[in-house]
Parts: C-alpha cells; structure tokens; sequence
C-alpha cells in the first residue's frame, strides 16, 4: 500500500530516495510508519499497529517481552528496514526550557543539569540529556541562549534500547513525543511563529498537552487519563429491557467503546445484549467531561503564564481521539477550532487496505511515529554516544572483512586524524596555561577590593543588630488567620501537613551563613511538613500544583522545596511522598510599604 501526502519536502534532512521508519511505543500498543522521500512529497509505504497484550513469562524480561512484540509486528507488516526512531515519555522524562549564559557546547550538558537538579525530582547526575538551541538574547550586556532541553532518568533510554535490539532492529534515535508531533505538524502545514498552536495527543492510560509558538515548545503538561478510563468506566452490569441484566467484561468494554464511542445524547439504540447506548453514555460522558477541564485548564494557565490572548490552533492526535463523537463533543465544549491528525486520511487512501471506520480508529494513533520518521530526531535526541554508529565503529565491524590493503589504509587515516587531534589538544592546552597566568596575576589584584569588602559586610550586619534593637525595629507579624485560609484553599484532598514550625531566622545563624531564601527585611520563615498520598504520576502532579499554587498566592513572598522523597516501605498502607515547604509570608510590613 502507498500512501502519498500532497506537500512539498519541508525537512532539511531528509533527502530524495531516503527512508525511515519512526517506532511509536505506547502503554496499550506499539504503532510503525514508514516513509520514503519520492518528488512529489513524503509517501506512507508501510504502517502497523500491535496491541501490548498478557506479560512476559516466567523468567523472561521485559525487554525480552516487548523485543518479541515488536519482531512480530514488523514480521506481520513484512518490513525489511532496520533503522528506526523512537520516542520517550512519561514522568521520568523531563521537558524543560532554559536560559543559559553563552557557553562551549561541550559544557552547556553539565549546565543544564545544574540548572535544573532543583525542579527535577530524579537523580541527574547519569541522566540522558540533549537540547535544541532555539535563540539567544542579551540582558545586561551578556549573551545568553534560549534552550529546550530533555532529560530522562539514567534506567530509561537503556532500556528502550535493550528493547529495540532485542527485536532485531538499529536504534537511531529518540527524542520525545512533542518534537514528532511538531515536525509531523510542519510536513503538512504551514504554520504561523506568531499563532500559538497546541498539541493533544491522547493515549491509553495518558494524555499529554503541548503548546508551541514563536518556532519554540513552550509549555507541556502530563493528564493521567486516556481511553483506558472509558473502557474500565464501560466494564459492569448492565440493565436491560427484557430483565435478564448483562455483564460486561474487560474485552467486551473495549470493543464497545471502539464500535460505538460516545453516543449521542438522544440515542434509542441497544447494543447485540440490549444495553441502551444512553446508558453507555452516561458512564463515558464523566470521563471526557474531566478530560475537557483539564484541557480547559492547561489552556487558561498557558495563556496567564505566557501572556497570551488565545490559543489559535488545538490539534488533536493518538490513539483516544478515534473514539466516535469525541470530536463532536470537544468542538461544542472547548468553542475554538480543533484539527484531528489522522495519517490515514490526510493521505491518499486509493490503495488503503482497512474501512473508513478502521482508518479512523488507527490513523490518529500513527501521528507520532509518521513524526518520528519524518524529523528523524534532528533537534532532540537523548540517545547515549555508546549506542550511535560512527565510521570508527563501521570500520572496526568491517576490519575481519576487509582485505589487508584497506585494513591499513584505514588504519592510516585514523592515525593521521588522531595526530591531527593530538595537535589541536596541545595547542588548546597552551591557550589555557597562558589564560591561567593572567588569571593569577589578576587574582592578587583583586584580593585587597575583597577584604574592603568583607569588612563592609561585618559592619552592614552590626548596623542590621542595633537597627533591630532599636524601637520599631521589631519583627513585623504575619496574619496567620490569612496564612491559614490559603493554606486551606490551596491543599488538595490528597494531601495532608504534619507539622507547622513559625520561626524568626535571625536567631541561631551564624553571620557568613546564608539566607535559605534571600535577604529580606521580613526575615519570617514558615516551614511546613507533609504527605501526598497517590500512584507516581499523581504525586508529582499534586506537588507542582501545590508549589505553583503557592507562588501565586497574596499570602506568601516566595515558596522553596527543601525536600521531597518516597514514603519508606512499610509505613504506610498507600504510596506517597513526604515533603516539606519553606514559606516566607506577607508580612504587615509588607503590606503597609
């Protein structure tokens, strides 16, 4: 089958001739597209979905397991290309944009990492991470660079890899599903920097918002809920007119949702047991309706935060956005425009093997792996060197092979480019010896300016006693009852505080020790202890809401996140995290300047 989308090639790197396959790994299925670069456009050559069915068996892994899947799918599909790109996602994988001072690209890594180990709940330290340098500006007369940066926890990429290899296939990148997604988007329209467009991809157990404009992914935002929601809300008993009753189980719900979506509000039709859609509708119509919130919500705190009028562009991609009547349903609840990626029916469908009804199901589910073959993670790629092919690997893989001659020759050029290397270190070593001499000169320079200044300090803190033994120099008061109402709106159900502490932190510091949270003339410090009870997903979600919630409150001048970590085993019945604030309040001082 060939499918031919009308457009021209809008990708740098791909060239006439070449192909790819972009793999799609998902919690309910793998999807497969692939592509190949004819004239006219990008043509759809092959395309496969595979549901993730059972569990591995004993003693066999779970890469294992999922390899299996994967070698069955491109066997079913008859796909002879090795090469393939794949994405990543999930809590564990960290979207994030930066502002970085100008600096070497070999270090902007380790900067990146540094920057963010605050806001990231996982370790960094042998975490993948890449970045797309998307501008630079310039505040105070320095340059700095405008980043989006990933960075996924150290276990993940290894494993997706052991996966890809275990099915017999080349890993050649990975990048994560907003950057498909977008270069899916650019190979199909043409869109406008200055209009803000956002992206839905509705998965199985997930749905995941992004929002990009000025040519930069601004904003992303993980929704735990997807179209398995449906089918578990779908799974029960059932009455029926004739009183005989029905049972639904978990196969059956899925087949339910898949031939009837959700029905129409003034549906009369019974399904083969005799249920009446309506009843169908009124389990599934809670689910999308919260759907609905949360998009609602993603899209009112984006333009807040990013001081946007509107959003001019939703479109909606994955697996979930088949379900019949859903995109009837979000039009009339969101009021804004709404586009549906379906690869399936933005292509030529003259020689396309499925029904309409079929097409619709799967088409919007293979958006992100027709992305990944597309953009070939050319801005993102978090895939380790290790894994990546060179010519040295090539060479050293071809070496038994090759006659002796060549054996040399390669041996020859490599050492003439090792030498060539080996030249370049010496002289950048030079430079920086030379760069550390004028450094040392200068330093002595400078050591008299920081004794001046060291001295200026002591005397600034001896100035700071006597104004606070002075009368009126007392420490303002907060107003608790107002701390307390915030604190009370702010809180989720499920969260709980276990300890309050009021401290002034002027008292049992030493004098060089720094502020935790800057200096400030309040000088007043809350810190607060806590629990958050939930799955992983739910606990890191609560816990930005909490600290954004926080910051935007008139109670508080700022809010800092001293700890976060797992509830150890054993201590209570359900998984969680404790966690514990430092707040600085508004003080009566505050609100009188």
């Amino acid at each position: 089958m060939k499918l031919q989308f009308p457009f021209s090639l809008p990708v740098k790197k791909l060239k006439l001739g070449d192909s790819a396959i972009g793999l799609d790994i998902g919690f309910h299925s793998i999807k497969m597209a692939e592509i190949i670069v004819r004239d006219e456009g990008i043509e759809i050559v092959n395309f496969g979905l595979k549901e993730i069915k059972g569990s591995p068996k004993k003693g066999q892994s779970r890469a294992d397991f999922m390899g299996g899947l994967i070698k069955q799918l491109f066997a079913e599909r008859k796909v002879h290309g090795k090469k393939v790109y794949i994405s990543v996602s999930g809590h564990n994988v960290v979207i994030r944009r930066a502002v970085l001072p100008k600096m070497p690209e070999e270090e902007l890594r380790d900067a990146i990492k540094w920057e963010a180990k605050k806001e990231v709940l996982f370790s960094l330290d042998d975490a993948d991470v890449d970045y797309h340098i998307s501008g630079e500006v310039t505040k105070d007369g320095a340059d700095f660079y405008e980043l989006l940066t990933v960075m996924a926890r150290a276990d993940i990429v290894p494993f997706m890899m052991e996966m890809i290899q275990k099915a017999g296939l080349k890993p050649q990148g990975v990048t994560v599903v907003p950057m498909a997604l977008w270069d899916y988007d650019r190979a199909i329209n043409t869109i406008n920097p200055d209009e803000v467009t956002s992206y839905i991809d509705m998965g199985a157990e997930r749905t995941r918002v992004y929002f990009v404009a000025d040519d930069q992914l601004l904003f992303s935002r993980e929704i735990p809920s997807g179209s398995k929601n449906i089918t578990s809300a779908l799974i029960g008993e059932y009455e029926t007119e004739n009183g005989n009753g029905a049972v639904v189980d978990e196969q059956r719900a899925e087949d339910i949702k898949k031939s009837y979506g959700l029905p129409p509000e003034d549906s009369k039709e019974k399904t083969e047991e005799g249920i009446l859609l309506s009843d169908l509708r009124k389990r599934i119509l809670p689910i999308v309706t919260k759907q609905v919130e949360e998009f609602y919500r993603s899209i009112e705190y984006f333009k807040n935060k990013y001081k946007r009028n509107k959003v001019h562009r939703l479109i909606v991609s994955g697996g979930g956005v088949g379900l019949r009547g859903l995109y009837q349903f979000l039009t009339e609840n969101l009021d804004m425009n709404i586009e549906r990626c379906n690869a399936l029916f933005e292509a030529s469908t003259e020689n396309l093997e499925l029904t309409k009804e079929e097409a619709k199901l799967m088409g919007p589910g293979l958006t992100a792996a027709a992305g990944l073959a597309i953009g070939r993670c050319a801005k993102i790629n978090i895939m380790p060197d290790k894994y990546r092919e060179t010519w040295q690997k090539t060479l050293v893989k071809l070496a038994p092979l090759a006659l002796l001659p060549f054996v040399i020759a390669g041996l020859f050029f490599l050492g003439g480019y090792l030498r060539a290397d080996l030249k370049a270190a010496e002289k950048t070593l030079e430079e920086k010896k030379q760069l550390l001499e004028n450094l040392q000169l200068q330093f002595g320079k400078v050591q008299g300016p920081i004794r001046k200044l060291q001295s200026l300090g002591k005397e600034e803190r001896d100035l700071r006693r006597e104004k606070e033994n002075l009368p009126g120099g007392a420490l303002a008061s907060a107003d608790f009852g107002f701390v307390f109402d915030e604190l009370e709106k702010i809180v989720g159900n499920n969260t709980s505080l276990s300890r309050f502490t009021y401290t002034d932190s002027r008292f049992g510091r030493e004098d060089n020790e720094e502020e935790v949270v800057g200096r400030r003339e309040s000088r007043l410090l809350i810190d607060i202890k806590g629990h958050i009870f939930g799955d992983d997903l739910s606990v890191q979600t609560t816990l930005q809401y909490l600290l954004e919630d926080l910051k935007k409150s008139p109670a508080f001048q700022d809010v800092k996140l001293l700890k976060s970590e797992p509830f150890k085993i054993g201590r209570y019945t359900s998984s969680g995290i404790e966690f514990e604030l430092l707040l600085v309040p508004v003080t009566q001082a505050d609100g009188n300047a």
